[in-house]
């Protein structure tokens, strides 16, 4: 069985890579790699995401995700998703001078890189993700530890705060 981590990164590669007009031929894309979803838990998928269905030019139309960064494409605060994906899904933390290693659940990790890229943190130079590990560099030593501190916090902290 997928995680539900694995499942909408996998969403958002799909969704990025190539134009998809319904759900339909989106749960045959998932489940032609052996990812079974409901019609429901595919619309509460895409509904977190935040994906759209935009113009395609020709008179169709194909989902979007909005893009990491880009002022109003996101309805909630890009500190929501941080906080949201850091509880659920960051396993632990650690840093190495002026980076930062985040571990996750295999396929977890680019939902929390791109929610680190949607928050715009001061003195982060940039994030990358594999499959379960997101690797942080900052401008410094200094910012790294001030930035895993905040980090474990928020991973550690209630979602009733």
């Amino acid at each position: 069985m997928v995680t539900k981590a694995a499942r909408l990164a996998r969403i958002i590669t799909m969704v990025e890579s190539q134009p998809i007009g319904s759900q339909a031929e989106l749960r045959a894309l998932l489940a032609d790699e052996g990812i079974i979803v409901t019609q429901a838990t595919l619309s509460r998928d895409l509904d977190e995401l935040q994906a759209r269905k935009v113009p395609d030019g020709a008179g169709g139309r194909y989902y979007k995700i909005p893009s990491p960064g880009v002022a109003g494409e996101a309805d909630a605060p890009a500190g929501f998703h941080l906080e949201r994906w850091a509880r659920e899904v960051m396993v632990s933390a650690k840093s190495a001078g002026n980076q930062i290693v985040l571990r996750t659940p295999p396929g977890a990790a680019q939902l929390l890189a791109s929610a680190l890229d949607r928050a715009v943190l001061d003195g982060v130079l940039g994030c990358i993700a594999g499959d379960d590990t997101v690797l942080i560099i900052t401008e410094s030593t200094k910012r790294a530890d001030e930035l895993l501190s905040h980090l474990i916090d928020i991973a550690h902290s209630s979602s009733n705060n």
